[in-house]
């Protein structure tokens, strides 16, 4: 498997080389071979060069599962490079297309770096230090969502190409992430919104997914990371001269420009 793996990692970087429209990358018998789509993806991220400093967690609400065909969360890499603070700008032709979703991160507290059992026990002031709203950009390479499996995104490091984050706030103050809306807003006019309780129930339980995720594959969160914990609202696929604006109750808001 670690061969196969390596040469799918290498066709992936190739593809994305070649700016070719997405499409999955497994022969028929591998289609669900979802471990073997995060070995892919470890190489792959791995190629890319820089350093990880956190991870997305997709796929947690209905809405987003029903949009890509898929009935499970997934993880991806966040890389130090590709970490923007708001406001931000952003260049369409840098991407094939480039998706947003409109979301809740949190870091890592010091002390909570710990394997998905003894994360499970950390009430959220000991789990987590900060929050914000933060767009993830996504890179879909023009899929179609019609022709998708949760491999063949997982392998591409489940689409995260960057993460926008809001000016964060500590966790001190609030008594939980539940029960907060999200509006996201294109040049001043309400186009979505959501509320957090849509990710897996509460965003915390999307950190513990990825805890325990990660410690099935060997990994462990870090104190100081990030984790981006899923879109509030389905992703919406941006255009030159637009201009964002996404707010979730209590957060200041984060805002990038499109060019």
């Amino acid at each position: 498997m670690s061969e196969r793996a390596d040469s799918l990692a290498r066709e992936l970087a190739e593809r994305h080389a070649r700016r070719e429209v997405f499409t999955s990358i497994f022969d028929e018998g591998e289609a669900a071979d979802v471990p073997l789509a995060y070995q892919i993806q470890e190489r792959f991220v791995a190629g890319l060069g820089g350093t990880a400093v956190g991870y997305k967690v997709g796929l947690t609400t209905q809405r987003m599962q029903q949009m890509c065909g898929v009935n499970e969360p997934i993880s991806g890499v966040v890389l130090a490079a590709r970490v923007l603070r708001s406001p931000a700008t952003v260049k369409t032709a840098d991407y094939v297309r480039l998706g947003l979703e409109s979301e809740m991160a949190v870091r890592i507290a010091p002390g909570a770096g710990r394997t998905g059992a003894e994360l499970q026990d950390l009430p959220l002031h000991h789990l987590i230090d900060q929050v914000c709203a933060a767009f993830e950009l996504v890179e879909d390479s023009g899929a179609d969502y019609k022709q998708l499996s949760a491999a063949s995104i997982v392998a591409d490091n489940s689409w995260n190409a960057g993460l926008v984050l809001g000016p964060p706030i500590p966790v001190g103050g609030l008594a939980h992430l539940r029960g907060r809306k999200g509006v996201l807003s294109l040049s001043g006019e309400v186009v979505n919104q959501g509320m957090s309780d849509e990710v897996l129930g509460d965003p915390l339980n999307a950190v513990h997914w990825l805890a325990s995720h990660l410690r099935r594959r060997g990994g462990a969160l870090k104190p100081g990371q990030w984790v981006s914990t899923g879109a509030i609202v389905p992703t919406r696929f941006v255009q030159p001269g637009e201009a964002y604006h996404f707010e979730i109750d209590g957060l200041p808001p984060v805002e990038l420009q499109v060019s």
